[in-house]
């Protein structure tokens, strides 16, 4: 519940005895008064009106209705927000990433990739497709599944 809101909503009951839930409050000096059949109701229009009311007084927070999550809309505008000074919009960005960013297949540590790399090579040399010296060089290399990475 927004304790900081500039609209009360309180329970009315109509001329025609109906109790319903009033939100009332200020706008640019205009007085704002609606009647909801819910508390929900009435709760969700309260927080358009500020939004409407922060609006009007200068603010960029406009209302908008939306399926992203908080979560979401938090990782939107921090995009956005990292993309003041560039030229191309968001779309073009994302579309880089998805075209050129691939999750490994499978994850394994340096050191077996290394053994794996090293096998493919001698598997190369046993054929003829590489020198004698390319397997040498690579048979001299250090061992770097003894290494910690610092």
């Amino acid at each position: 519940m927004n304790q900081h809101s500039a609209f009360v909503i309180s329970e009315f009951t109509n001329p025609s005895g109906e109790v319903v839930f009033r939100v009332s409050g200020w706008i640019a000096g205009r007085r704002i008064r609606k009647n909801f059949r819910t508390r929900s109701e009435a709760d969700a229009e309260r927080q358009v009106l500020d939004v409407r009311r922060l609006h009007a007084a200068g603010s960029p927070v406009r209302t908008a209705i939306t399926r992203l999550t908080a979560e979401q809309l938090r990782d939107a505008e921090l995009a956005f927000g990292q993309l003041q000074g560039c030229k191309n919009p968001l779309s073009f960005y994302l579309a880089f990433a998805l075209a050129n960013d691939r999750e490994p297949e499978q994850a394994m540590k340096l050191g077996d990739a290394i053994a794996l790399y090293v096998a493919a090579k001698k598997h190369e040399h046993d054929q003829d497709l590489i020198a004698a010296s390319t397997l040498m060089r690579l048979s001299r290399a250090p061992d770097w599944s003894t290494r910690r990475a610092s």
